[in-house]
């Protein structure tokens, strides 16, 4: 079906009348980008999830734009439906289409799919399925597009290496000028590929597998593909004319990335490892990008975004700068990932002149000896003293962000967020106080990978002594075997790639990432009928050789290793912008250092 059937059929058939949110099918917001795609490089760029959920990510939106800014590039956004959309195309025989001009995505050059969660993977599969592509790579043929994908969890590529021709690991910033180099040569599909491959991309396919001593299907390699970096953000483009969704999304606001990386080495923390080393831009050019987003979009908040914005080096000198602005037009700021021991007097005080929202805070464990364990480098005097000020400088709504299920946890550490809460209760007064607690995965790539997941029996038990927090503040906890099936994929091989397809289309498993929608029972029957070991994945690991390691992240070995003596000996790691190298081993491997635009005390 072409393009302009798909149009008649989705506003003249009567289907947005039977659909919840049909804004998310129809495309044409503010700010949207559409080219005559004649002579163009068509690409699609796929979130597996929600329109609403994909337009608030901020990655999603940079790509779109950075992609769009050549003229000979087409790029258009496509998001996976909700259910009763998905029923209804099925009806009709409509292949997933762009949100742009409504073309079937099977019809396009390239697909890149960002994987930012495991529990999207069988959405990846659906989505396919949807579009008439076939879902593993062996079936696709020279009239199929190219699938890539990247994002974080493309660092261990292998549970979905049966359905990717190719992954990216890196800024996707760097990867543009190539990409349009190659999709613009005269060259078969399977040579773009090998193309890929030579500039840095993994493609499955063209390493062969073995098992090893411990059990795991894991790539035979010479050579490990390295993650690309950015190396001033200054030099990359922001988009300031972001799209503005008709409906509402989960981040409704103007966002500017002030900086990318974090070195603060929490173990458990997979985007610190990452992203690595740290890049700011200019307060100069931050105060610039938020003031023309704001005129661009219209939004009442604005988010000054990175993984610890606190940390920014010359956020005095952008918040005295705005704060004019914000407070005469009635715009609110919000800094997310805030750490509790940065939130100073002077920070405080400028953004409390602005509508005020939520402050969230992350702790990780409720003990100081687990803090230590897991590099949480601050203390409960400061935790209180900045929660206090937070009262005083006029919050009333505070989220906490625990983890349980760390290595080394005992039941007083547990016992310790009870404690510790009640304590930010009495100081602070705040009525409105809310715990959330997730539970720890050992993610590929950081100090902490091959430490052991906790099984659902023994959260249950933990949880038993956080529901203590109910009686003086809002308690939610992760589900258990959510978490156990996200450890599962997390340091899953490509022996998981086909119980990630039966799931999806046998049991009919999509939008798992949702609470309401998952259902651990459609993976425990597949799991029991491929015989597949999960304790293999969810045990503490004695080997190096690891399905990831195909992937460089440019974190050593040493490195990690080093990090796991340390935690043991509850030994704290600093902070490499304010301390001296840890020898992760990023900069000496890139040549690229971290990069602050004002020299400050530790």
């Amino acid at each position: 079906m072409n393009k302009n059937n798909i149009g008649k059929w989705l506003f003249a058939s009567g289907v947005l009348h039977r659909v919840r949110k049909p804004a998310r099918y129809i495309g044409g917001e503010y700010n949207d980008i559409v080219k005559n795609p004649n002579n163009k490089i068509r690409i699609g760029l796929m979130f597996p999830d929600l329109y609403e959920v994909g337009m608030s990510h901020t990655g999603f939106q940079i790509l779109f734009h950075a992609f769009n800014s050549k003229d000979n590039i087409f790029a258009e956004r496509i998001f996976l439906p909700w259910k009763d959309m998905i029923d209804e195309m099925k009806k009709s025989n409509i292949p997933l289409f762009t949100l742009e001009t409504y073309t079937p995505i099977k019809d396009l050059d390239l697909i890149g799919i960002t994987l930012q969660y495991e529990l999207s993977y069988t959405n990846i599969v659906h989505a396919l399925k949807l579009a008439e592509i076939p879902v593993y790579t062996k079936d696709r043929n020279e009239n199929d597009p190219i699938i890539i994908a990247g994002g974080p969890c493309a660092s261990n590529p292998e549970p979905v290496a049966d359905f990717i021709d190719a992954f990216y690991n890196g800024d996707g910033e760097e990867v543009i000028d190539d990409l349009e180099e190659i999709l613009s040569q005269n060259i078969t599909r399977e040579e773009k590929i090998r193309k890929l491959h030579e500039i840095g991309f993994y493609v499955p396919k063209y390493y062969e597998t073995r098992e090893n001593e411990f059990g795991y299907i894991v790539p035979v390699y010479d050579k490990r593909v390295k993650i690309r970096k950015t190396r001033d953000l200054n030099k990359v483009t922001f988009p300031t004319n972001q799209i503005v969704p008709k409906i509402k999304t989960i981040h409704n606001r103007a966002i500017v990335e002030i900086m990318r990386g974090c070195n603060r080495s929490c173990r458990f923390c997979h985007a610190g490892y990452y992203y690595r080393p740290v890049r700011e831009r200019t307060a100069d050019e931050i105060i610039r990008l938020s003031l023309e987003t704001l005129e661009k979009t219209g939004y009442n908040e604005l988010s000054l975004l990175s993984l610890s914005t606190l940390d920014y080096s010359d956020l005095e000198k952008v918040l005295n700068e705005l704060e004019p602005f914000l407070k005469e037009n009635r715009i609110s700021i919000s800094l997310p990932s805030s750490r509790v021991d940065k939130f100073g007097i002077e920070i405080g005080s400028k953004i409390s002149g602005a509508r005020k929202t939520g402050l969230t805070f992350a702790p990780e464990a409720g003990s100081q000896r687990l803090r230590d364990v897991i590099n949480k480098n601050i203390s409960e005097e400061e935790i209180l003293n900045v929660v206090e000020y937070a009262k005083k400088a006029g919050w009333r709504k505070i989220k906490l962000y625990f983890m349980i299920g760390l290595p080394t946890e005992t039941e007083e550490d547990v016992k310790g967020i009870v404690e510790l809460t009640k304590k930010i209760k009495q100081v602070t007064k705040i009525k409105d106080i809310t715990v959330n607690v997730s539970i720890f995965i050992p993610k590929p790539h950081t100090p902490f990978e091959k430490e052991r997941f906790y099984q659902p029996k023994e959260i249950k038990e933990k949880i038993k002594i956080l529901n203590e927090v109910r009686r003086f503040a809002k308690l939610k906890v992760h589900d258990p075997y959510v978490s156990l099936i996200e450890a599962l994929l997390s340091r899953g091989d490509r022996r998981l790639s086909g119980l990630i397809y039966k799931v999806a289309l046998e049991e009919n498993a999509i939008f798992d990432e949702w609470d309401e929608e998952f259902d651990f029972r459609k993976w425990a029957r597949k799991i029991n009928e491929l015989n597949i070991n999960t304790e293999r994945y969810l045990e503490k690991i004695e080997t190096d050789d690891l399905p990831w390691k195909i992937i460089d992240i440019l974190i050593t070995d040493k490195f990690k290793k080093e990090e796991i003596k340390k935690a043991n000996n509850e030994e704290i790691t600093e902070d490499c912008r304010w301390d001296i190298c840890t020898l992760c081993g990023v900069c000496i491997k890139t040549g690229l250092n971290n990069v602050l635009v004002k020299q400050v005390e530790k």
